[in-house]
């Protein structure tokens, strides 16, 4: 810095003595005052005079000296701490470049406090130590991670209630359970640990509610209500009486608009989690009257399902594209979506992750209950499980540009897949969506192609963020693979004739 203002430096300094505001011109005239000084028979009191008058260019000529003498001292480049660079690779792969940063004016109320700092810190030293193993940048960031949680217990505990008092907190606690997903190992355990934080926020939220002054009316609630479904589904854990209490009051509050139909919609989701873990710890026997009544279960929550979707599409519309020279890691198919806001994009997601996860297990049905499937379910009904499955899956796919930019898209490119009504939230939506990709990958008679799309996509994750989850999941899917292909009967993945394929109709089809 000091080499490239030096000459700037002078020229202010001539400027403001009064002199040329060359380097070389003080030069001159300080070597003419030498030699007007030295020259003989002149009297003294002219010799006064002359140094008198060139006693600013002499100063400044010696001030140039020492400017360049001393920044010959100052190293040429300054490296940030460990904390600043945690907090740069957090803001710039966390927090901007997704369809969901935050404007430039926003970026402030994320640094608004110590506790927010500190777990952005957190989690960005925990990408780069994933990215790097580094274990000693990994225990700084476990640090800053401890630090910003009883930073955050001291805000709850001195805030009181009202929303401007828990909006800052519940912002610090998703990115704490941020922090899990990204240096967490293995997708249950994360999960799990992502989930405690996830209540919390809920359980502050609870007290603010009803309040529909709070910004986005009671959206953020409805999101963390979301946020729990896979956390719960993976780990077993029921979904905690909070949950159901902050549904019912966002109900109501929804009740008079075609948005309510998103509480229907989580509780549609929460009913399929309680049977999945029904069937997962009951011991069932084909041709039972218990394992017909699961089935039958099922297949009502599927025509639910299908009754929901075009309440859906009215409140949440969306539109199909298809075309461009985009490159086929970033568009799947050369296919996209374009949704009137983030936050309806979002559960479209959670819609289709629920009805692939719903078709699943009734397929798995049919191949373990011949008898109680064929006694339940038209042949009909069967073959359109598998088509709804397949065509759910491969929305999922093509809906991820509008959640997530392929580092592969310069940012012209990446803004036209992107939607209104953004929450500014960043990669927040990210591990959800991770999750939803994978399940439609493995998505039973998927076709190959789905599969190497997500685990690709999950690998590009991995390197640019350093996210874990993302690592273990790709990991995950593997296993899933070798399980299918040592199978000796795959029932799940039995290929459908021709003949008796279906095409099930979608609203927002072309």
């Amino acid at each position: 810095m000091f080499r490239d203002e030096s000459t700037k430096v002078i020229q202010k300094a001539h400027a403001q003595w009064g002199t040329s505001g060359s380097p070389s011109d003080s030069g001159s005239s300080s070597s003419s005052s030498s030699d007007a000084a030295s020259s003989p028979g002149e009297s003294s009191s002219a010799v006064a005079s002359t140094s008198a008058s060139e006693t600013p260019a002499l100063v400044s000529a010696a001030l140039s000296q020492q400017i360049v003498a001393s920044s010959s001292k100052v190293p040429r480049r300054i490296e940030p701490t460990l904390e600043q660079r945690g907090l740069q690779f957090y803001i710039d792969r966390y927090l901007l470049n997704h369809p969901d940063s935050p404007k430039a004016p926003e970026i402030a109320d994320h640094l608004s406090n110590d506790a927010s700092q500190n777990v952005m810190v957190a989690v960005g030293l925990a990408g780069m130590s994933n990215l790097l193993g580094n274990k000693s940048m990994g225990l700084v960031s476990r640090s800053k991670y401890v630090t910003a949680l009883k930073q955050v217990g001291q805000a709850i505990a001195a805030g009181g209630s009202g929303w401007p008092n828990v909006a800052g907190p519940i912002r610090s606690i998703v990115t704490l359970a941020m922090f899990e997903v990204v240096q967490g190992k293995g997708s249950a355990m994360t999960a799990g640990s992502a989930n405690m934080h996830i209540n919390g926020a809920l359980a502050l939220f609870r007290t603010v509610l009803p309040n529909t002054n709070a910004p986005g009316g009671v959206r953020p609630v409805l999101q963390l209500i979301y946020a729990m479904f896979i956390p719960c589904q993976v780990t077993d854990t029921p979904l905690p009486p909070a949950f159901f209490e902050c549904l019912k009051i966002c109900k109501h509050i929804l009740r008079d608009v075609p948005e309510v139909c998103c509480t229907d919609l989580a509780l549609l989701i929460a009913r399929l989690i309680q049977l999945l873990d029904i069937t997962k710890h009951t011991v069932l026997a084909d041709d039972q009257p218990a394992t017909d009544d699961i089935l039958q279960q099922f297949l009502l929550l599927d025509s639910s399902f299908d009754e929901l979707e075009p309440r859906l599409f009215k409140a949440y519309p969306y539109t199909i594209h298809q075309g461009g020279n985009f490159p086929r890691e970033a568009v799947f198919r050369g296919k996209w979506h374009t949704y009137t806001q983030i936050w309806g994009a979002r559960l479209w997601n959670h819609y289709r992750w629920a009805r692939v996860l719903l078709s699943g297990e009734t397929i798995q049905f049919l191949s373990k209950y011949p008898r109680s499937s064929t006694r339940c379910m038209s042949p009909a009904r069967k073959v359109r499980c598998y088509a709804i499955a397949e065509k759910m899956a491969e929305d999922t796919l093509v809906s991820t540009p509008t959640h997530w930019h392929h580092p592969v898209l310069d940012a012209e490119t990446a803004r036209q897949f992107e939607t209104v009504g953004k929450t500014g939230g960043g990669s927040v939506g990210l591990p959800t969506l991770l999750w939803h990709l994978v399940i439609a990958g493995c998505a039973p008679n998927g076709a190959p192609e789905l599969w190497d799309w997500v685990h690709e996509t999950l690998q590009v994750v991995w390197k640019a963020m350093g996210m874990h989850h993302a690592l273990s999941l790709a990991e995950f899917m593997e296993e899933h693979r070798t399980k299918l292909e040592k199978a000796t009967i795959v029932p799940t993945s039995a290929p459908i004739p021709a003949q008796a394929v279906v095409k099930v109709k979608v609203e927002g089809d072309a």
